[in-house]
Parts: structure tokens; C-alpha cells; sequence
């Protein structure tokens, strides 16, 4: 699927939007889960097997995917996933898969304006929808929690090789090269401090940036440390050389 950059996803409730007056924010992208929505039950009529219902092509989610872009599909899905499992009749037709997925999705519940974005399908399908989900997400090969050895409160993190969560970056930035970085100070590193800032370096083009510790995974388990990066890694631990002025000539200085 080709990079591109979508709407942006709200993530609360409209009563979090409104504490926040963050209503615009939050009716664009409402209305973006609402044809997101209508575009998964659209694939799914347009892909079924009408000899056989229990059939969906293995790239049925692939153009919703294109469209609206991973947050928002697993959003969707996941918010889906979970009104089905609250259904007493349906609760046994969701597969733990899905149940599990979903529940490790972070989706606000809205009790007003959720069912509008609800995908009306069957179980079934909602069900081989997540998974089509979860196999294209794992195809772009983007570091996870399993890839940690720790979580960012199970001591300092400064001098570590700590991993941002895709959440964070725009799915345009969405590669493993972008998600690693050398933490190097602030006092978000260490969890016992009150701060919440990571001053931090990308393994992948150097650049230097702040961040706060939410943003990150976990540090990476060595073992899942490309050789790329290795390489990266020992230029940025590497003391720093002195620079020694040279001669002025001509009232400029050489160096």
C-alpha cells in the first residue's frame, strides 16, 4: 500500500471533544469513520460469493485499507468487534482472534454516536476482515511490543534504543527505520521522575527531536537490532573527537 498521509483520527468521545473544545476535530473525523464504515460493508457486497456466503477474497479489506488507512480501519473494526462481543446472541460468533485484537486497540467508547460508524455485517465477516487486517499490518514488518525487551517504566531508558509506536507517527512515516531511536536525556528516561520529555536520536537519518515516554513501545531486545542499525548505533555511542581551533589566516579561522 502506498504511503500516504490521512485525516487525522479523533480518539475520544464527542463529551471528550466538547470538555476539550475539540468538536471540529472530533465531527471530521467521525464523519471520516462513518464512510469508512459504509466502505467496509460496501467491499464486503462487492467481494462476496453469492454461491457462498461464508466466502470473502483474501484482499477484500485491501482497497478500504488504501482509503482510509490502518488507524482508522482498525478503529472501525475494532469498535465493531466490540459491540458484537456486548451482544449476548452474538458474543459466541466472535472469534478470539478478533476479540483479542480489538481489545488491544485503543478505542474510546461513544455510547451517543458509536453505532453510526458500526459495520453492519455478519460476525463472520467482520471476523476474516480483522484478520486480512492484521496480516497486511504485519507485512510492513514495523516493530512491536514483542519486539521489547522492556517497557518504558521498568527502569531508565537513557542510552537505550527505545521504540516509537506507530500510533505516533503519521502512517506516511510508517517504516521500521523510522521507529527506532537512541534515548539520550530528558527526564521522561527515567520513570520515576515526574517529567515526561525524551530527547532522542534516529538511528535511521540522525535527526535529533523530543518526545514524551507515551510515545514509546518499550527498548528494543537486542536480538530484533538490525545490522543497519548496529552500524548507527556505534557511530552515535562513540565519544566525541576534540576539535582543535586551527591558525587564523586572514582573520578567518581554519577548520
Amino acid at each position: 500500500m502506498a504511503a500516504r498521509e490521512y485525516p487525522y483520527l479523533y480518539r475520544g468521545s464527542n463529551g471528550d471533544a466538547i470538555r476539550s473544545h475539540e468538536e471540529e476535530l472530533w465531527e471530521k473525523s467521525f464523519r471520516e469513520n462513518v464512510c469508512c464504515a459504509r466502505a467496509i460493508e460496501k467491499a464486503i457486497r462487492q467481494r462476496a460469493d453469492p454461491n457462498d456466503p461464508s466466502f470473502l477474497p483474501d484482499d477484500c479489506i485491501a482497497p478500504v485499507l488504501e482509503q482510509y488507512g490502518f488507524k482508522r480501519v482498525s478503529y472501525v473494526l475494532a469498535h465493531t468487534v466490540k459491540e458484537n462481543d456486548a451482544i449476548p446472541a452474538l458474543r459466541s460468533l466472535v472469534s478470539e482472534e478478533a476479540r483479542e485484537w480489538a481489545n488491544r486497540q485503543n478505542v474510546i467508547p461513544d455510547a451517543s454516536y458509536g453505532r453510526y460508524y458500526e459495520v453492519d455485517a455478519a460476525t463472520a465477516d467482520v471476523n476474516r476482515l480483522v484478520r486480512q487486517t492484521q496480516e497486511a499490518y504485519q507485512s510492513l514488518n514495523l516493530f512491536g511490543r514483542e519486539h521489547c525487551a522492556a517497557g518504558m517504566y521498568d527502569g531508565s531508558v537513557k542510552g537505550k534504543v527505545v521504540v516509537l509506536s506507530p500510533d505516533t507517527l503519521k502512517e506516511s512515516a510508517w517504516t521500521p527505520q523510522s521507529q527506532l531511536w537512541l534515548a539520550t536525556g530528558g527526564f521522561g528516561c527515567d520513570p520515576k521522575a515526574s517529567g515526561r520529555a525524551i530527547y532522542a536520536t534516529c538511528l535511521d537519518d540522525g535527526e535529533e527531536s523530543r518526545w514524551n515516554r507515551e510515545d514509546f513501545i518499550g527498548v528494543l531486545d537486542e536480538q530484533y537490532l538490525p545490522e543497519w542499525a548496529k552500524e548507527k548505533l556505534e557511530t552515535l555511542r562513540a565519544p566525541k573527537q576534540d576539535h582543535h581551533t586551527a591558525p587564523a589566516v586572514g582573520g578567518m579561522e581554519m577548520g
